[in-house]
């Protein structure tokens, strides 16, 4: 395939230096070069079709090359080849990765699995392991097949399938899927779902589906690409027979079918959408956002309702501290109230002292820790220029917490589940339950007599406001945003950002699910995701958007469009982008048929000298290519920003 690839990309290189020394006039053999290297594949192709008794457009530019070769305009029939060769090759160079991203989704389950049988550990095929059976998964192993934890406590890393930002505390009775990373702790599960009834397979099995889905939409231009060569073909001959058959001279009758099938030849119409859409390709490559094909750029064009992932698409992808509540009991052995100075500090402002010497206690704690709330606890902590004190008899309980000695004083900090809360005082338990109703994660801590709780949120990206702005002046009528992560969480972000459409505690299947309903409303959907989770959804939807720099490379090969530079405002410029593209493509379109049926005519009545057909026939795909090139300049002003400038300039007139 690629060899293929690189030998059509090489000819079409050759033929469009060929035409250009040929443009030049070094030597006459030149246009018949460059026909050559842009008509290898084309012919090739035409041959295949001929063989299985269909025509294509290949062959209507090969009959149209030989038809101007035969009446002297060799250059001419290079031109028109090296056109098509190019827009060829560039459309399989935007197709070839497409295929792959069914693989990337097999390799996240490991090939092996530790199977328990008779009491001993055996490394097996997970192909082989059967319903029930138990599986011992060790810290930073992947989940080979579902099941339930049996033994032991951990964190599991679920990004990879429902989009949870947090590493998931699992024990005995919880669900582990396969497909995730067992993070911290040794467990043992029983398997309840094998290979080909998993989590996992059931993700492969929607990308397959919906890359099914899609390419049937395909069939109706191959449908209409072949019925049009064979009446262009048809009508040439018939043509030619039937000024035979009226007595007009053979020569003069051939001479008049090349002039019919010149004034046919839908040169300007195949070029239309090409040379607008390799326009617009070419600056949105420019402008870190990959497009796979022209197709998805008209597709964009579309769009009316967009849905967005929430973790690492709305918000940043990882855990940031946001808000730290602190309680100095005043009876330890009661523990029935809190100080004065408890409260919270809710991010903004110096931290109070109180606040940063539990701070300064956690990032101790937590300093040698790989888990992600941890790592956001002593960025936080250098962030307020914390010194991270040494930590001694560290002990770690996978899916718990840690426990540590700083200067003497025992330092336990982890989740709601290590301590025991009805023991905690009511004001602290009160605090600790609001940060929860906002979507937080809360680790709990105590040192001593004194107690905190931390806020940990996967925080919204600086960019998401103006982002979802941009989208709605572009003429995107609804937004829905679709994330695995809890209600409150969910409800969080969505009211920070003005979504009114938001569905939390979705399973990937559960968003493939989602799009559908959209789409049998009427909908035109842009989906944008960046995870595991998210391939079936992107092929699901009618345009796939991945972010390049957080998705996974699953994500990025089943998009339609990837925006490498993480940059959210783009998506705005997608639309825009699409929309203009779709109003040049629909004035080409226009345009190039509106040529062809006066040239058509003026031929049938005889009265269309071929040199005229043929400079009528490339000039307007001279015209229709140059209005293509306006696309370079990409999407053009806002809708918004072009009318505050019009109110600008009246203001300033009038005065």
């Amino acid at each position: 395939m690629r060899s293929r690839l690189d030998l059509q990309t090489a000819l079409t290189g050759a033929g469009g230096v060929f035409l250009v020394l040929a443009l030049l006039g070094l030597h006459p053999a030149l246009p018949y070069l460059s026909i050559a290297a842009g008509s290898l594949f084309a012919i090739k192709t035409a041959w295949a079709s001929i063989r299985e008794r269909s025509l294509d457009v290949n062959l209507l530019m090969v009959l149209a090359a030989i038809g101007a070769v035969a009446v002297g305009r060799a250059t001419d029939a290079a031109v028109l080849l090296f056109l098509f060769s190019l827009s060829s090759t560039l459309e399989s160079l935007a197709m070839a990765r497409t295929k792959s991203a069914i693989e990337g989704l097999i390799k996240l389950r490991p090939l092996e699995a530790t199977v328990v049988r008779d009491a001993e550990d055996l490394r097996v095929p997970v192909e082989s392991v059967a319903l029930g059976e138990r599986v011992r998964i060790r810290p930073f192993e992947a989940v080979p097949l579902d099941g339930v934890v049996l033994e032991g406590s951990t964190s599991v890393n679920e990004a990879t399938l429902t989009g949870e930002s947090v590493p998931v505390a699992k024990g005995p009775g919880d669900k582990v899927l396969s497909g995730t990373t067992n993070v911290e702790g040794l467990i043992l599960v029983e398997v309840t779902g094998v290979v080909g009834d998993s989590t996992l397979d059931r993700i492969v099995e929607l990308v397959a589906e919906a890359q099914e889905n899609k390419a049937s939409g395909e069939r109706v231009s191959q449908w209409f690409g072949q019925r049009y060569t064979f009446f262009v073909v048809f009508a040439s001959l018939a043509s030619l027979l039937a000024r035979a058959a009226m007595g007009f001279p053979w020569p003069e009758a051939f001479y008049q079918a090349l002039t019919l099938l010149v004034a046919l030849s839908p040169c300007a119409l195949v070029i239309s959408s090409p040379a607008s859409t390799l326009s617009a390709l070419a600056w949105a490559a420019r402008n870190g956002i990959l497009v796979r094909g022209g197709a998805y750029i008209e597709a964009a064009g579309t769009i009316d309702t967009v849905a967005l992932d929430k973790t690492g698409t709305l918000t940043s992808g990882q855990p940031e501290l946001v808000e730290i509540c602190v309680c100095h009991r005043t009876n330890a052995s009661e523990h029935e109230r809190c100080e004065a100075s408890a409260g919270c500090w809710t991010g903004s402002g110096p931290l109070s002292q109180e606040a940063a010497a539990l701070l300064r206690l956690a990032s101790g704690a937590e300093q040698y820790s790989d888990h992600p709330i941890a790592d956001a606890i002593v960025r936080a902590a250098r962030a307020q220029g914390i010194e991270v004190p040494e930590a001694t008899a560290t002990e770690v309980m996978p899916g718990l917490g840690v426990a540590a000695t700083i200067n003497g004083l025992r330092v336990e900090i982890g989740q709601a589940r290590y301590f025991d809360m009805e023991a905690l005082p009511r004001a602290f338990r009160d605090d600790v339950a609001a940060l929860q109703a906002k979507g937080m994660t809360v680790a709990l801590m105590r040192a001593g007599d004194r107690l905190a709780g931390f806020g940990l949120a996967d925080t919204v990206r600086p960019e998401a406001k103006q982002a979802l702005k941009a989208l709605r002046a572009a003429g995107v009528k609804h937004v829905v945003m679709l994330t695995g992560d809890n209600q409150n969480t969910a409800h969080a972000v969505a009211a920070q950002l003005g979504i009114e459409d938001y569905r939390a505690a979705m399973l990937p299947e559960d968003k493939a699910h989602a799009i559908q309903e959209l789409i049998a409303q009427g909908k035109r959907v842009m989906m944008v995701g960046d995870g595991v989770n998210d391939a079936p959804v992107l092929k699901r939807a009618h345009l796939g958007v991945a972010m390049g720099g957080l998705g996974s490379d699953v994500a990025l090969q089943a998009a339609d469009v990837v925006l490498m530079r993480d940059r959210l405002t783009a998506l705005a410029e997608v639309v825009r982008l699409g929309r203009r593209a779709r109003a040049v493509i629909a004035f080409n379109l226009a345009f190039a048929g509106g040529v062809i049926a006066v040239l058509t005519l003026a031929s049938l009545l005889g009265k269309l000298p071929l040199p005229i057909a043929v400079i009528g026939h490339e000039g307007s795909t001279v015209i229709v290519i140059l209005n293509g090139l306006r696309l370079l300049t990409g999407p053009g002003r806002p809708a918004a920003t072009s009318s505050a400038s019009r109110r600008r300039r009246g203001a300033t007139a009038r005065s």
